[in-house]
């Protein structure tokens, strides 16, 4: 088993080193382990569940964390055997050894490339995205579009303001590399509740206007820095 493992991702840098870049590419980071006693080279193997790693956490911008097992797998489903095969192109930052449960591991950290289109399709296809496009709509809707599609703790941070202010169920309708569309409920004006967001963000983000996409307003959004201490 660790053989045909150390075979495939010698197989996978190949590819990643010959493959043409397609869709759209975002950076994302990863790590993995192997061990260091294992039949295969812990090298080999330590880089192939990094750059999973990093796959992953793109997957989880586009559809969200999994709330449970069940969820989990479905996006492990998605990705399938070889989720490294998204990553166009990628650096590795360090490595270290550290003690594991089958002995002393070799850690990876990558900095990686990923085509972020190509998982949005693949996690489409499975209905992770899709599942979440259709909000019942008891009151007045509306919809918000994010561009370009933020770090989840942002687009976090924004549902639950927009909740603050007085919002029902906010529910990513559709998301892509472009950007997301957040779709709410209100008893309140929808672009009061937007116009307040703006004046109002969550703590530590910058809410911009960016006018309107098919008649919904657009912002982007941008971690501030840490705050300074007052002289």
């Amino acid at each position: 088993m660790r053989r045909r493992a150390a075979f495939a991702s010698v197989l996978l840098l190949a590819w990643l080193a010959a493959a043409p870049a397609r869709g759209e590419l975002v950076r994302a980071e990863g790590e993995g382990s192997a061990p260091i006693a294992g039949a295969a080279p812990p090298r080999a193997l330590a880089l192939e569940a990094a750059l999973a790693d990093a796959v992953r956490s793109v997957a989880e911008r586009l559809a969200g964390r999994p709330s449970g097992p069940a969820a989990e797998r479905a996006l492990l489903d998605a990705l399938g055997p070889d989720p490294g095969r998204f990553a166009q192109s990628f650096r590795e930052r360090e490595s270290s050894e550290r003690p594991g449960p089958e002995g002393r591991q070799l850690v990876v950290r990558v900095e990686a490339q990923v085509d972020a289109g190509a998982v949005a399709t693949a996690l489409r296809r499975a209905g992770l995205l899709a599942a979440r496009t259709t909000p019942a709509r008891a009151g007045s809707g509306a919809r918000l579009v994010v561009e370009p599609l933020p770090a989840w703790p942002l687009l976090a941070a924004v549902e639950r303001r927009l909740v603050e202010l007085g919002a029902r169920r906010v529910i990513p309708e559709r998301a892509e590399p472009a950007g997301v569309v957040l779709a709410f409920e209100s008893d309140r004006a929808p672009g009061w509740l937007v116009e307040e967001l703006i004046a109002s963000p969550p703590p530590g983000v910058s809410v911009l206007p960016l006018g309107e996409r098919d008649g919904a307003p657009a912002v982007r959004l941008e971690a501030l820095p840490a705050s300074l201490p007052a002289d």
